[in-house]
């Protein structure tokens, strides 16, 4: 009977710890957007590779090759060309830009299909009202 109670004892404890959490979807797309908030991994800066407009691409100037973006865990962002804003994810696959007018500081709302993200790369697709798609390919920046 004790060695029973010993090993009902063990097993219970080691299932209590052994409790995993996984992240969804959307937690996943952020975290690899902007980091996970932990330690040093508080954002991410992803640089312009490359640009396809309508299926065609487009050849990167020396300024274009130099564009980055650093988006933050806490929902905000900036880049390279002085811009800044808010961001958001809050279903698989759209982000949401709001991009500060630096005119008058409101805020400019823009939604982008991300066509892939990964821990070295983020893609994602602009559909302007002529319907002309442009899709914008980052590589993470190690810098």
């Amino acid at each position: 009977m004790k060695k029973i109670f010993i090993y009902l004892a063990v097993t219970l404890t080691f299932l209590s710890c052994n409790k995993s959490e996984f992240l969804d979807t959307v937690n996943f797309e952020k975290f690899l957007l902007s980091g996970s908030g932990n330690y040093h991994n508080t954002s991410h800066t992803w640089v312009l590779d490359s640009l396809v407009i309508n299926g065609i691409p487009k050849t990167l100037s020396i300024k274009d090759k130099l564009y980055n973006r650093t988006y933050e865990h806490n929902g905000t962002f900036f880049d390279s060309d002085g811009y800044s804003g808010k961001w958001d994810i809050q279903k698989k696959d759209e982000l949401i830009t709001l991009i500060k007018n630096n005119f008058n500081s409101t805020y400019i709302e823009s939604k982008w299909l991300i066509k892939e993200i990964s821990s070295t790369s983020f893609v994602y697709q602009i559909t302007f009202p002529d319907n002309n798609k442009y899709d914008y390919y980052f590589k993470i920046s190690y810098d």
